[in-house]
């Protein structure tokens, strides 16, 4: 079987004072993360609903920053709306691939002792 990784990807950039024009970010998080799903059945709604709280744990911890002003506060907020945005379609298609994979299995697999004589 083959490695199986979701990858994360978010930018978000929170501005120190919008009305000025040359206003620089406060705090900029971009990240790539890595949730691996090697060891879940997506073919299950259990199986799905481990690797959505996977990846929600890992983007609440690479969209930390720490900060509890409010910019901070609402950039982490971004941050994690981006990031699971982004997740979403790259879940879609891990949970797509296992249901082809398992219909591909079942298509490959003996149905019965008469399908292979002598077994």
């Amino acid at each position: 079987m083959r490695k199986t990784i979701l990858t994360i990807t978010a930018a978000a950039t929170a501005i120190a004072a919008p009305a000025i024009a040359h206003a620089s970010p406060v705090n900029e998080t971009e990240f790539n993360e890595t949730v691996e799903h090697d060891n879940l059945d997506l073919t299950t709604q259990r199986g799905i609903a481990r690797l959505d709280d996977r990846v929600r744990t890992e983007i609440r911890r690479a969209c930390a920053n720490g900060g509890r002003d409010g910019a901070s506060v609402r950039l982490e907020r971004e941050c994690r709306a981006t990031a699971f945005a982004s997740a979403k379609s790259e879940i879609r298609l891990a949970v797509a691939e296992a249901n082809a994979d398992r219909v591909r299995f079942a298509n490959n697999s003996a149905a019965s002792d008469t399908d292979t004589p002598g077994a």
